[in-house]
This record gives structure tokens, C-alpha cells and sequence, in this order.
């Protein structure tokens, strides 16, 4: 049964007819009911009753047009869009948190994979949060036009599942930042990172529980400041973002010096092979072991020296210097040619500031 159809409460109606009856005008009537805490609909649907009782007319009801299934798709993706763009701000934001407060005892040094976090969430943002703002912006029309949606139970029921995922977003990143803080993490990053959760759960609750408890008013003003704000927001991450990385041929760069290093890598552990199969003696060419011979992007053969005993070198051109980190990092090489001095009686060190996918 829907809420028109709900049959009025059996006191409002008894006392509608004989109040009226006595003379007594309905609209104080409405007025002494609502001050007793009867709901005001409640009230008025008697009142209905009352009087389609009495005069034997119906009140003619306004075609309403309720929720559809489109309200429902767009509040939807309203709620994925606005997920996806907080989810990756916040994302976007811990990663430039870890660099700008960097802890050696929580660095892992791979800075590949960290430019990896940050290209997805700026991705992630630049494709999610102007389709939000539109969305939005088309629904807020849609609602102004007809106020009635504002309390439609979609609305609040899909409302309502994102204020979850909201607090459950926020209960999780305030664990995670507690565990590191637990562990020994500066707190200045736990501080900052515990400030971003809050920003973020915080005007997602602010903006849309506020919204569930004004809905018969429309706060343009409001949608206003809160676009601003998050735009604001939003703009200063990707500025920050974009500084961090570069231009993307700086990261095509970074990713060709990656591929090098791993190449170099296999080939090294194929001389180690060759040294430890061949009674302790170094091939004399590239071309007496297995592996990656070749430049990725130039083409050009990577140079191997062999030098006295267990001793050798391996060279190749380099677009950039290598990422930063440990200054004892056997990996570490300038832009341009560069060779590394290597021991085939010794076990390779892995090119940790570099990540493979």
C-alpha cells in the first residue's frame, strides 16, 4: 500500500468530524493536530476523507511522476562517479603524502610502481569527477523542475547505501593509517593522511546527509559552495599530481629505463650462469649466453666488457637518471651512457626502485 493510500488515523478522523461539525475552521484544526505531533500529511489525508465523505467528491490528485527506473540509473551513477573520484583523490593524495614525508624505514623505493598509483588516480579523477558534476547538475535541474523527486524513496535508499560505503571507506583508511601509526610511522604522516579521510568522508556526509534532511527546500546556494570547494580540491591534486610526474614522455622515459635495467638484470644472471657452468671462466660475447640483447626503443646492442678474473661491465644509453633512492643502489645510473661494474662470483642485487609488471 502506498502512502496516499494509507487509511487515515481513526482519532484524526473522528475528531475532524465532529470539530467540523461544530463549526470549528479546518485550518486551525490542521494547526492543533501538527502542534499535538501528528504528521502534517497525516493530518490532511483525514482531512481529505472528511470532506470526500461528507460532499461525496474525490480530491482530483496530481499526476505524479514518481521514481523511475531513470532516476534510479542516474542516481547510481551518480554514486559510482562520486566513489571513484573521492576513492582515487584520497588515493592520489597518500602517495604524494609518502613523498613529501618520505620515512626510510617505510620506503620501499620503487618509484615506478608509486608513478603507476599516481597516473591511475589522476586517470581515474579527470574521467570521473566532471561526469559527477554533470550528472548532478542535470539531476538538480530534473529536481527543481519537479520538487517531488527530492523525496522519492530511491533517492534516499541509494543516498543512504553511499553515506555507508562512505563511513566504511573512512572506518578502513583511519585503521590502515592507525596500523602504520602503531608501527612506528612518523606521525606527521599519519596526521596528514588521517586529515585527508576526514576531509573527504566528511563532506561527502556533510553534503548529502544534509541533503536528506532539507529535501523539500533546494539549497542552490549550497550545490554552489560544494562544487567550489571540491573543484578547488580536486584542481590543486592534479596540479600537485602532474608536478609529480612529469609530462607523459618523461614517463615513456622512465618506463624504456626500467625495461633496460631489467634486461640488464637477466643478462647478468646469465653470465653469473655461464661463469658458474664453465669452470669460473666469463663468455667472451653476449652471443655465448641467452637473454635480452637489445635496446627496447633504440635497437642498439647493450655493450659487455669482460675484464680480469670474476670482473665485467655491462652498458647501456639511458634517457634519465634513475629514480631516487638508496645512493649505494648497485642500479643507480646517470641520463645518458652509462656502465655497470658487476662480479660474476657474487649474486646480483634486484633493481628494487624499479617495478615489473
Amino acid at each position: 500500500m502506498s502512502e496516499d493510500q494509507r487509511v487515515p488515523d481513526i482519532r484524526i478522523s473522528e475528531f475532524f468530524d465532529k470539530a467540523l461539525a461544530a463549526g470549528v475552521p479546518h485550518t486551525s484544526l490542521v494547526g492543533l493536530l501538527t502542534a499535538q505531533g501528528w504528521r502534517e500529511k497525516d493530518v490532511y489525508r483525514a482531512l481529505g476523507t472528511h470532506i470526500r465523505n461528507t460532499l461525496g467528491l474525490d480530491i482530483p490528485r496530481r499526476s505524479s511522476s514518481g521514481a523511475s527506473a531513470k532516476d534510479a540509473f542516474f542516481y547510481l551513477l551518480i554514486f559510482a562517479t562520486l566513489a571513484t573520484w573521492t576513492i582515487n583523490l584520497g588515493s592520489l593524495a597518500f602517495q604524494l603524502i609518502d613523498r613529501w614525508l618520505a620515512d626510510p624505514l617505510f620506503s620501499n623505493s620503487m618509484q615506478t610502481y608509486e608513478n603507476y598509483a599516481i597516473t591511475w588516480a589522476l586517470a581515474a579523477i579527470l574521467i570521473a569527477y566532471p561526469l559527477y558534476l554533470l550528472i548532478t547538475r542535470a539531476v538538480l535541474r530534473d529536481a527543481a523542475a519537479d520538487p517531488e523527486k527530492l523525496d522519492s524513496g530511491i533517492r534516499k535508499w541509494l543516498t543512504y547505501m553511499a553515506l555507508v560505503i562512505a563511513a566504511s571507506v573512512f572506518m578502513c583508511d583511519l585503521i590502515c593509517a592507525l596500523a602504520f601509526l602503531l608501527r612506528g610511522e612518523l606521525t606527521s604522516r599519519f596526521l596528514a593522511k588521517a586529515f585527508v579521510v576526514l576531509a573527504l568522508s566528511g563532506g561527502v556526509f556533510f553534503y548529502y546527509f544534509g541533503g536528506l534532511r532539507n529535501a523539500e527546500v533546494q539549497k542552490t546556494s549550497r550545490d554552489r559552495w560544494m562544487a567550489g570547494l571540491s573543484g578547488a580540491a580536486v584542481a590543486l591534486m592534479l596540479v600537485f599530481g602532474f608536478l609529480q610526474l612529469g609530462p607523459p614522455h618523461t614517463q615513456r622515459a622512465l618506463r624504456a629505463d626500467s625495461q633496460r635495467v631489467q634486461q640488464l638484470y637477466q643478462l647478468g644472471n646469465q653470465i653469473q650462469n655461464y661463469w658458474k657452468s664453465n669452470g669460473s671462466q666469463l663468455p667472451t660475447s653476449l652471443d655465448r649466453v641467452s637473454g635480452p640483447k637489445l635496446d627496447p626503443i633504440t635497437r642498439v646492442r647493450y655493450q659487455y666488457q669482460p675484464g680480469q678474473g670474476s670482473q665485467y661491465e655491462l652498458c647501456a644509453d639511458f634517457a634519465q637518471q634513475s629514480p631516487s633512492g638508496d645512493g649505494q643502489d648497485t642500479w643507480n645510473h646517470p641520463a645518458g651512457h652509462h656502465c655497470f661494474s658487476f662480479d660474476a662470483s657474487t649474486q646480483l642485487t634486484y633493481p628494487s626502485q624499479y617495478a615489473t609488471y
